[in-house]
């Protein structure tokens, strides 16, 4: 029982990280301050999907794949489509990409590691 709200909580916690980082990612931008222009923005992407990653590995193991990675590509995909000053990049397709690996990564090392 205890495992099962584990998991409902990884979960809920999952789901709303992801709607978190889908309006961070998203917000109307018409000019970044200068420390995201030289490449923090990098960072941040990295940074959002290594949380995803860890958090989709707690909720279950197929949902880091199934569930986030499109989530990756959809978020730039958004990106590129609505008009927010936002633009598509394969860079920062890779750093959300990164993030997952690192995330995914992280938590089964540390699973290990217990």
């Amino acid at each position: 029982m205890a495992k099962r709200r584990g998991r409902l909580r990884s979960w809920i916690l999952l789901l709303v990280w992801i709607a978190l980082t889908v309006v961070a990612l998203s917000v109307p931008i018409h000019r970044p301050p200068r420390i995201v222009q030289r490449g923090l923005d990098k960072a941040i992407h990295t940074g959002l999907f290594t949380v995803m990653g860890v958090l989709g590995q707690a909720a279950t193991p197929w949902a880091t794949l199934f569930l986030t990675a499109p989530i990756a590509f959809g978020v730039e995909w958004l990106q590129k489509k609505l008009p927010t000053g936002r633009t598509w990049e394969e860079v920062d397709l890779v750093a959300n990409l990164l993030g997952l690996a690192l995330g995914v990564v992280c938590f089964e090392l540390s699973t290990r590691l217990r």
